[in-house]
């Protein structure tokens, strides 16, 4: 199919479901977005025109903790997508629930779904469809959802939210991490465990480096998803 003949569908998409609906040359640029993007989000529709402006221009909105997850499922996807035949590589569809801010500048959930339409011809994904909806679960607004579907069979292919990990943080890291969480200062925790303001900033920097992390904000969000702060 062309990519005018890519547009008309995704105009019709858009018209009839109301959907909010992008195509974006992977890794590259927009494409084409619905006008409904500026009404609902409030996004700048022209400026996703320009050929400077990045590909992932909408993910900036996304919840900064639904945002971790997003862009760690990202990766992953990545390396399921290139682990499939070439032939195959354009059967699966990738659905998110997350929360965005919205014209009103209020976070809402969202269902977002993304498919490879198009690859070149070594099997790099080159046409990518998206298509955004407001949830119809307003409630559930603190859990990042995700499942990966295969559109030939309707399969959904098991796909954790967090890889098993190796992340081993020890007692006393645990411990400083949800003291850090409490808002308490390195002075304030080496008060109450009766340890150096050294020895914490040591522990605090030795888990940043296990979580892969570049600040303790990160470590936090991250450390609670996967259930370490419980």
């Amino acid at each position: 199919m062309s990519l005018e003949k890519y547009k008309s569908y995704v105009e019709l998409l858009s018209r009839v479901n109301n959907s909010c609906v992008f195509l974006i040359e992977y890794n590259n640029r927009f494409l084409y977005t619905s006008p409904n993007f500026n009404t609902f989000f409030g996004y700048n529709i022209e400026k996703l025109k320009d050929p400077s402006i990045e590909h992932n221009y909408l993910e900036k909105y996304i919840h900064p903790d639904d945002f971790m997850i997003f862009s760690t499922i990202q990766k992953r996807l990545l390396g399921f997508y290139y682990s499939q035949p070439i032939e195959c590589r354009k059967d699966y569809k990738h659905i998110f629930e997350f929360r965005i801010l919205n014209a009103k500048k209020e976070y809402v959930r969202v269902i977002s779904q993304h498919q490879v339409l198009e690859i070149d011809e070594i099997g790099n994904p080159f046409l990518v469809l998206g298509v955004v909806d407001l949830s119809p679960d307003q409630k559930d607004m603190d859990e990042i959802k995700f499942r990966l579907v295969n559109n030939k069979t309707g399969e959904m292919t098991p796909f954790p939210l967090t890889e098993e990990t190796n992340i081993k943080l020890t007692k006393r890291e645990v411990e400083i991490l949800k003291l850090v969480n409490k808002g308490m200062f390195s002075k304030e925790i080496s008060d109450s465990l009766s340890i150096s303001v050294h020895t914490v900033n040591n522990h605090r920097q030795n888990i940043l480096q296990k979580m892969n992390t570049d600040n303790v904000v990160e470590a936090i969000n991250y450390a609670r998803k996967l259930g370490l702060l419980d």
